[in-house]
């Protein structure tokens, strides 16, 4: 019998998986259960809709996160410390980092987006990755200077 999954189920498929089991898991089990439902035709186009709603959602979502990542990559952020005698004193935490970003350029991102980074304590250029999805990393470039 053939049937669409609503949940994934071990050693048959993911959630809207269409696989064939037999009859009397299918009735006895998976069904009762609710974790799958007969595949009749107009379930089947109904799967093949939502899928493809999905899929353009997923998209867009690639879009718009390509676009900040090109966006992140464009700023310079310069962060100034204290110094003295040339030894700075303080250090740039990523919640400031974050802060500036939102309030001068409107982009509001989390700071546990931000890969490991080394502490930001010295006085130089400085990149940070920001991990927007599994596949898209953007590179911020962040400058710290000193005052006396």
């Amino acid at each position: 019998m053939k049937v669409i999954l609503l949940t994934d189920v071990k050693n048959y498929g993911k959630k809207d998986d269409v696989v064939n089991v037999s009859d009397g898991y299918a009735t006895n089990f998976l069904i009762p259960k609710g974790l799958a439902i007969v595949a009749s035709k107009g379930d089947l186009s109904h799967l093949n809709v939502r899928k493809r709603k999905e899929e353009e959602v997923k998209k867009d979502k690639e879009i718009e996160l390509n676009n900040l990542k090109n966006k992140l990559e464009t700023l310079e952020l310069n962060f100034k410390i204290k110094t003295k005698d040339g030894k700075p004193f303080g250090s740039v935490s990523l919640s400031q980092i974050t802060d500036r970003i939102k309030k001068e350029f409107s982009i509001d991102l989390d700071k546990r987006k931000f890969e490991k980074h080394e502490n930001i304590n010295k006085l130089g250029l400085y990149y940070l990755k920001i991990k927007l999805d599994l596949k898209i990393i953007a590179t911020l470039k962040i400058f710290v200077e000193g005052t006396e």
